[in-house]
């Protein structure tokens, strides 16, 4: 008589990767009961894999509201995806053209969503996806192959096994978002109300600071200790533009908070002194020199006071979303400008900053 093979026994990491949320969501739902397990006698949680996989299977409320999207595309239509799927509710999107790449994303942090851009009959590869399939820890993935071949030429190709949904690409404006939204689970993305605080605002504000404000609070960066790898790009700014005050801000409802400095000892102002508040509303390098002559900064009190700053030049840090989490900018108390070397210099490091701040939220999900 054949006796079933044992489920393989899970550490909480491993069990947090099936459910989609972080280590320590998982410790809570583990130790409340939602999945059943025991301590070893070092005193760590194990439990048996399929015992978390029923309790998923059990509570849709234990997968995260905003998905996380992989998708396998050419470079060149990487924008395409990421606009698309900018319009819908999703908390990460990886995009990649590499199939090995994807394999390694997809073992590393499980998403909800797999979407595979097919141009030719050639490039699809039924073994692959129908293996992701196969794999435990990945059953509960959504596989989207967008393609502009028929729905018939797919089908024969990939066969009846295989569960998918397929996307038809036509390349009209705004196409792709309406059929993930058709398609998937994703919803579009409501517009979010400005916060009471920020109707009467003294100081410019974006169409979509709403979504900008939960983005900054998703990140989960506001008070969280000092990094070196963001403290060193600080310093290097200060350093490479010769600058007395170099900062990695970030832009709360209220507060312009701190996250690197040089040169200041202030952890954070009031947002109305920010000067980023006009970095947030463009891609590119914000530049404001004579800021003592200039209406809109002469009352600010670090101008009309000490330090009596007189030169910002910021660049956007932004998430994967593209969403302005706040800046990093230098500032000095002489009128100046950045010639292009330097403006190039800190776009760089601005995007350096966006990068180390993402690698963050991504270490922090696992």
């Amino acid at each position: 008589m054949n006796t079933p093979s044992p489920s393989p026994i899970l550490t909480t990491p491993q069990a947090a990767k099936i459910l989609g949320v972080s280590s320590r969501t998982a410790q809570l739902w583990i130790e409340s009961g939602v999945i059943p397990s025991w301590k070893t006698p070092g005193g760590h949680r194990r439990m048996f894999e399929s015992d978390v996989l029923a309790a998923l299977a059990a509570n849709d409320d234990a997968r995260p509201g905003s998905r996380r999207v992989l998708v396998l595309a050419p470079g060149r239509d990487h924008a395409d995806w990421e606009r698309a799927l900018a319009a819908l509710d999703v908390a990460e999107v990886t995009c990649t053209d590499n199939p090995v790449a994807a394999a390694v994303a997809l073992g590393a942090n499980v998403p909800d969503v797999f979407a595979v851009q097919v141009d030719r009959p050639g490039d699809l590869a039924p073994e692959f996806l129908s293996t992701l399939h196969a794999l435990p820890a990945l059953n509960r993935l959504q596989i989207v192959i967008a393609t502009r071949l028929s729905a018939g030429t797919v089908a024969s190709i990939v066969g009846p096994a295989l569960p998918y949904k397929h996307l038809l690409l036509d390349g009209a404006p705004g196409q792709l978002t309406r059929e993930l939204v058709r398609h998937t689970a994703m919803a579009p993305l409501a517009l979010q109300p400005l916060p009471p605080a920020l109707l009467d605002a003294p100081f410019p504000v974006g169409a979509d600071e709403g979504r900008r404000l939960l983005a900054v609070h998703r990140a989960a960066i506001l008070d969280s200790a000092p990094e070196a790898a963001l403290d060193n790009i600080a310093r290097i700014a200060a350093l490479s533009l010769a600058a007395p005050v170099a900062l990695i801000t970030v832009l709360s409802e209220d507060r312009q908070w701190f996250k690197a400095r040089v040169g200041l000892d202030l952890p954070q102002t009031p947002r109305s002194w920010a000067f980023c508040n006009y970095t947030l509303l463009g891609a590119g390098v914000c530049e404001l020199s004579n800021l003592d002559r200039d209406p809109r900064f002469a009352d600010n009190p670090a101008v009309a006071g000490a330090p009596h700053f007189r030169y910002y030049a910021g660049a956007p840090i932004v998430d994967e979303q593209g969403f302005a989490l706040g800046s990093l900018c230098v500032i000095d108390t002489q009128a100046r400008t950045l010639d292009p070397v330097q403006a190039q210099i800190l776009t760089r490091l601005a995007e350096q900053a966006s990068a180390e701040i993402a690698r963050r939220g991504r270490a922090r999900q696992r």
